[in-house]
Parts: structure tokens; sequence; C-alpha cells
């Protein structure tokens, strides 16, 4: 398959507030501590990760003919500020770890479950980002 582009342009003006429009979709990343208009984020970041294994998990059950009735995945980022907030640490600037926890509502045994959230990790592009290193570039 070849290559597929994904491109947004965000804006910030006054305040906190992060406003894109993404293929007719107004999104807005905030700050609790200011106009608190969105999610902020790094909760934006963990719910992308939540979302993009939602996505794979319909895939994933179609494919198998699994009546997959319904997904809800708990997601939880533990982060040391210190970083962020320009202070020493020894922590990465990002999520020391993150821990993503499935409820499927399948008939599937527990087993049966962890396999086929495991092959659902295993396709899942955002899941696969935060375990490969991915080059990125910026500039000003």
């Amino acid at each position: 398959m070849a290559d597929k582009q994904y491109k947004i342009t965000t804006s910030m003006t006054s305040g906190w507030k992060v406003t894109a429009d993404v293929r007719g979709h107004h999104l807005v990343i905030d700050q609790p501590t200011a106009s608190d208009e969105g999610a902020n984020p790094l909760e934006t970041f963990l719910f992308s990760l939540a979302g993009c294994l939602s996505a794979i998990a319909k895939m994933v059950a179609r494919e198998e003919g699994i009546e997959l009735r319904g997904i809800d995945i708990d997601v939880t980022g533990i982060l040391n500020p210190a970083g962020l907030a320009g202070k020493p640490t020894d922590d990465p600037i990002g999520f020391k770890s993150i821990d993503a926890t499935a409820r499927i509502d399948a008939d599937l045994s527990d087993e049966q479950k962890q396999a086929f959230f495991d092959k659902v990790c295993h396709r899942c592009p955002v899941h696969h980002n935060l375990l490969h290193p991915t080059v990125v570039t910026h500039s000003a």
C-alpha cells in the first residue's frame, strides 16, 4: 500500500487554547488552569491511544467474525511534571509508563480477550509509535 500523509495545523493566540480544524472537525486543547475549554495535550495524547485501540478492535473483530458489542479502554499515564516545568529530574520528560486496560464485551474467554487485545495493540499505529522511536523533526 502507498504511504498516507496526515497533517494538521494548529493555532494559539491569546491564553492557552490551541485549536485545529481537522477534516471539518473543530478540536480544542486547553489547560485546566486557563479557560479549560478542552482536554490538555497529555490527556489528548492518551485519548489518541484509546481511540486508535478502539478503532482497531472494531476492525479486528469484523475480520475475525467476533461480535464486539462494545469495548471500554482505560488509559493511565504516569508522568513526573518536573521536566516539563523546566526543573531538574532523572525521569523522562514524557510519560514514565502508560497502561491500557480493555473491558471487552464479546463472547470470548478471558484468554481469548487477552489474545484479541494483544492483536489489537500489535496493529495500532499509536501503540506502535509509543513502543518504537519515530523520527520527529522540528524547525521554526
